[in-house]
């Protein structure tokens, strides 16, 4: 029989390569709390069934508890194997006037447990479709889901005070007993395909996916080398510019004191040439007076 020490856990690099790491894994409540957590992957959120790498999720089983808090609400779903899941759903912390007034407004109530219309049902599975490509899933809290709806849960797998949770990024309602029934077939077969066997690659499928990585990390790098470079070079240039800008100014000042010497030159000749003539005219002036003309 296998074990788990003659798994290979093959590098980040290799993971597209995966048939379960890009996918919504149909997978048990029991298999859960039996992905394995392995050094090196705990910052991307992959966990392990065997060697297969595993991210996304996916359960059906029924609502039996549902726990409010700030910010979020759990709910607690049993699949009848044995093990509860608990999943999570971030809330708005704050609910403004309008979605107040639709809630109140509406036709559903909690508290009774009635009935949602479709519409409302086709409302919130188009909403989980549009935030699951943005994040976990935060909506005010579905109204129609109650203790004993049967929910199709899709999400990624945390750690929180030593239990396993589901980050809920896509819910929607489950109609009728032939989805969950087609939904138990989904589980058997990806157990039997895939998960029932270790996840091989041939050395070279290795090595070729490794030269892929460091040609692109080696394009990363001279694209930011590039961008460096440019960068100096603008200012190198606009050193060399503001340099010259400087150089230049001092001809410019000399020029500049030169026309003012020069304008200065003109004025006191100028002045001086007026008094003289004033001299001269204040002296003929007297001798005219003299003569009475």
């Amino acid at each position: 029989m296998t074990t788990a020490e003659t798994f290979v856990y093959y590098p980040q690099y290799c993971f597209h390569l995966s048939p379960t790491i890009n996918k919504w894994c149909p997978l048990r409540a029991a298999d859960i709390p039996g992905l394995e957590s392995k050094p090196g992957f705990e910052d991307i959120g992959v966990l392990f069934c065997l060697n297969h790498p595993i991210k996304w999720v996916r359960i059906t089983g029924v609502v039996v508890a549902i726990d409010d808090y700030y910010g979020h609400r759990v709910y607690t779903v049993d699949d009848s194997t044995g093990k509860c899941i608990e999943c999570t759903l971030t809330v708005p912390t704050v609910t403004s006037d309008k979605t107040r007034h639709v809630n109140n407004s509406g036709n559903n109530d909690t508290s009774t447990g009635a009935h949602i219309a479709p519409a409302k049902i086709a409302t919130l599975a188009h909403t989980a479709d549009t935030n699951a490509t943005n994040g976990p899933l935060k909506i005010p809290p579905p109204a129609d889901i109650d203790v004993g709806t049967v929910l199709d849960v899709k999400g990624t797998v945390k750690l929180f005070r030593g239990q396993r949770q589901i980050t809920i990024w896509k819910l929607t309602r489950v109609l009728s007993t032939n989805q969950e029934v087609l939904f138990w077939d989904k589980i058997r077969d990806l157990r039997r395909d895939v998960l029932s066997k270790p996840w091989v690659l041939k050395d070279r499928e290795v090595r070729r996916c490794r030269k892929l990585q460091q040609a692109e990390a080696d394009e990363s790098g001279s694209k930011k080398r590039k961008k460096t470079a440019g960068g100096l070079a603008r200012d190198s240039s606009e050193g060399r510019r503001s340099s010259a800008e400087g150089k230049s100014a001092p001809g410019v000042g000399s020029r500049s004191k030169n026309s003012l010497g020069t304008t200065l030159a003109k004025a006191a000749k100028v002045q001086h040439t007026t008094r003289a003539g004033s001299s001269r005219s204040a002296g003929d002036g007297g001798k005219y007076d003299a003569l009475g003309l």
